[in-house]
């Protein structure tokens, strides 16, 4: 397997650099002296100097010595200077886009050039957007700096709202960019790009818009419309025409398998990296005045250092005598839920709506749903049968037409026991609602309030059902009433193990620059090391200060309420293995040092565990030639590792392919990115108090943890890309973040007794 990771080779362990004692006005001062030649960085309390092309004898600063590996922080912001000037050197005609990450436009691989007329050629464009960002790893046991290479496409256009203006193009109702050349920076970086919201009014060459800050002036000529698919749209219509701007964004469209295509951008990358790292045969040496110098091998590097991970074993029975090596869905099919005998939902009374026009189509989909399919392979026994329930009572009630009123009335008009579920009926179109007018958020905040679980089907489906479509909304239904389909195997320790996964969003009006971030919702969700669904909390919508006491209060709560179910006892080493997509800072660990001192009766070994597809790391497999789909004769996933590929970048991060060939369903998802799993550790100057000694490192040992975690979604039987704990947790954010919008909502009702149930699935 091989790394978009491209080796520098350094050949010292220390080496010599200037510096001075840092303050503001000297780093600007030295700025405005001496950039055109050296490039000067703050790291602590010291300004670090890089003579790169000046030939004066006289030294700026004092000649320190630093380490090549233990200052890397230094190391690092060195060869990232050095790194642009040489390119600024060598490749006079670019202008990069960015310093870090270093990214800048390829001059040719215009998709849309040849369809432009000739006066938007150049000026308006489709192109190959080039990202190299810089990397300490540990591969193949031996320490180094690394330059990762990416490709992504984005629009190019340059045409300033002062010339649209001056064309006649409707500017008002306009998302707008402000573009600021930075001082110093003309022609050697593009001009910064800030998002700072719509344009309201054009009064002769200055504009009015609508920010974050209120309605702002600014000059015509510094402000862009924002690259979007709409907005070049509209302006290709109103330049050319409207069937020539669909024939343009149509050979975008149409291009994009080819252009994610992973055998296609491995050759992609590997041709870019010749070209930034070597030439005329020979590596190129970057290098500065004072020695310091380094080489990008280019070619990928190959990797070994993985480890096998294993499918986990599906468990049906509390004595682990029913248990299933492959497929969670036949393990059910043959020995029924793992709960089956403790389950005391037998006989669920399920509340079903439908349209009036519907109810025939309706209720041949509930009896599908509860007896099943007899010709099927997967959904023969149907709900009732397969998940060992002794009887399904479906109380249905009809509604004239799909208005909000129409929903509530016929749920308020159940005047019989408090349903275990509610399966209702919804038009397609409610998903083309905006959140606060859409009738699915508010019938869901309505049954949550009474704490019923709520399944939807649209009307497509009541229609059309098949058994693939039953067997996961079977699955659903029945994690929704409470039920465990299946357990993983626990870990033989005499640790208690208690995974957590935490996801906190922010809270901002809009996306303008300076949009307000002061409020933070955050949600814990609680698995056993078996993968059993023990608890949700969700932590209150609170001002970013009160979100420290408000995570410390609901895990406190949390872990008190387990430890009494599960009967813990004093002086048990408790392992609580935090699963978090980012975290804010250092709060996280300033929880757990408090969480350490409050719960003293046990001891805490702790890790913090990010799981996130925001980086830049991709895995190819150049052996890989790809599979066919059944019933298609195109091959797809060339290149792509197989599922569980994986790689150790150092003892602290992996990352692990969780889509191989084999879990694509068409070619047009081009290349799937690995998960990244990272154990962290403070950051900065953080006093931890003795905080180190309590972290749990074992990185092989989470990272099978979290993979088997990913067939515990219950939303589907196929393995996901992230695990249950980060999936749970982010469908709970997404909805209620999305319900906040309706009227009379009160997230809080979710705390009581909708705790244990999947409602959110």
């Amino acid at each position: 397997m091989q790394l978009n990771y491209f080796p520098i080779n350094i050949e010292f362990e220390k080496y010599q650099i200037n510096t001075e004692l840092y303050s503001d006005e000297r780093l600007t001062e030295l700025r405005g002296l001496y950039n055109a030649t050296h490039s000067f960085f703050r790291n602590g309390d010291s300004i670090y100097i890089s003579n790169k092309d000046s030939d004066d004898s006289t030294p700026i600063g004092i000649l320190t010595e630093r380490s090549t590996y233990s200052d890397h922080q230094i190391t690092a912001s060195l060869i990232k200077h050095i790194f642009f000037r040489t390119f600024k050197d060598r490749f006079p005609r670019y202008t990069p886009v960015d310093f870090y990450p270093f990214r800048f436009f390829s001059g040719k691989d215009d998709i849309i050039k040849n369809a432009l007329p000739d006066s938007l050629k150049d000026r308006i464009g489709y192109k190959k957007l080039i990202e190299v960002q810089l990397r300490l790893t540990e591969i193949n046991g031996k320490k180094r700096f690394g330059f990762l290479v990416n490709i992504k496409r984005n629009w190019i256009f340059d045409i300033s709202c002062a010339e649209l203006h001056s064309e006649g193009f409707e500017l008002i109702g306009l998302d707008v960019l402000h573009a600021e050349t930075l001082p110093g920076l003309t022609n050697i970086l593009a001009p910064n790009e800030e998002f700072v919201g719509v344009l309201k009014e054009v009064i002769g060459n200055k504009a009015k818009v609508e920010t974050n800050e209120g309605l702002k002036e600014f000059e015509l000529s510094e402000l862009l419309i924002r690259k979007t698919k709409f907005n070049m749209g509209k302006y290709l219509s109103f330049a050319t025409s409207p069937d020539k701007s669909d024939e343009i964004l149509n050979i975008i469209e149409g291009k994009r398998s080819d252009i994610y295509n992973p055998k296609n951008l491995y050759t992609e990358i590997s041709k870019i990296a010749e070209h930034l790292f070597s030439e005329n045969g020979k590596l190129v040496l970057f290098q500065n005045k004072e020695s310091f110098c380094f080489t990008v091998d280019s070619k990928p590097i190959s990797v070994s250092n993985t480890m096998e991970l294993k499918n986990p074993t599906f468990i049906f029975d509390h004595a682990v005598t029913k248990t299933n090596n492959y497929n969670p869905d036949a393990g059910l099919s043959n020995y029924g839920p793992y709960d089956s005998n403790t389950f005391d939902i037998k006989s669920p009374n399920i509340l079903s709506i439908c349209n009036k026009n519907t109810r025939g189509n309706f209720t041949k989909f509930l009896y599908s749903l509860k007896d099943g399919i007899p010709q099927s392979r997967y959904f023969q026994k149907g709900l009732q049968k397969k998940y060992d329930l002794q009887d399904i009572v479906f109380n249905i009630k009809e509604i004239q037409d799909y208005t909000i009123n129409e929903y509530l009335n016929a749920i308020r008009s159940d005047d019989e026991s408090k349903p275990d579920l509610a399966i209702i009926e919804i038009p397609a179109a409610f998903k083309r609602y905006d959140d606060r007018n859409n009738p699915y958020y508010a019938i869901k905040a309505k049954l949550l309030a009474l704490e019923i679980p709520v399944q939807y089907v649209t009307a497509e489906v009541v229609k059309s059902h098949n058994e693939y479509i039953l067997n996961s909304l079977a699955l659903q239904i029945y994690a929704k009433l409470g039920g465990i389909p299946w357990v993983l195997p626990s870990q033989r320790s005499v640790d208690r193990e208690i995974v957590i996964g935490i996801g906190h969003s922010w809270l901002r009006k809009n996306q303008y620059a300076g949009s307000e971030q002061n409020r933070v919702v955050g949600i814990t969700t609680f698995l056993s090391g078996d993968g059993q669904y023990l608890l949700s909390d969700k932590v209150k919508d609170v001002a970013f200060e009160n979100y420290f006491s408000e995570l410390l209060k609901s895990l406190k709560n949390s872990i008190e309420r387990l430890s009494s179910e599960y009967g813990w006892a004093e002086g048990d080493t408790v392992r609580l293995i935090f699963h978090i997509f980012k975290p804010i800072k250092n709060t996280e660990f300033d929880v757990i040092s408090q969480l350490v001192k409050e719960i003293n009766q046990y001891k805490i070994k702790f890790a913090f565990v990010t799981i996130s597809q925001s980086h830049p790391n991709m895995i190819f497999d150049t052996t890989q030639q790809g599979v066919q789909k059944y019933g298609n004769s195109n091959v797809i996933g060339a290149f792509i590792p197989s599922r569980a590929s994986n790689v150790f970048l150092d003892s602290e991060t992996c990352i692990v392919q969780m889509l191989g060939p084999n879990e694509l369903k068409t070619s047009r998802q081009g290349m799937s990115k690995p998960i990244q799993i990272k154990i962290r550790t403070p950051q900065g100057n953080y006093d931890n108090n003795g905080l180190n000694d309590l972290i749990f490192h074992d990185l092989s040992y989470i990272t099978q943890q979290i993979f088997s975690f990913t067939y515990l979604s219950w939303r589907s039987f196929l393995p996901g890309e992230e695990p249950a704990t980060m999936k749970y947790s982010n469908l709970i954010s997404r909805l209620l973040g999305k319900m906040r919008s309706v009227p009379g909502w009160d997230a809080d009702s979710l705390n009581y007794g909708l705790k244990r149930k999947k409602w959110f699935l």
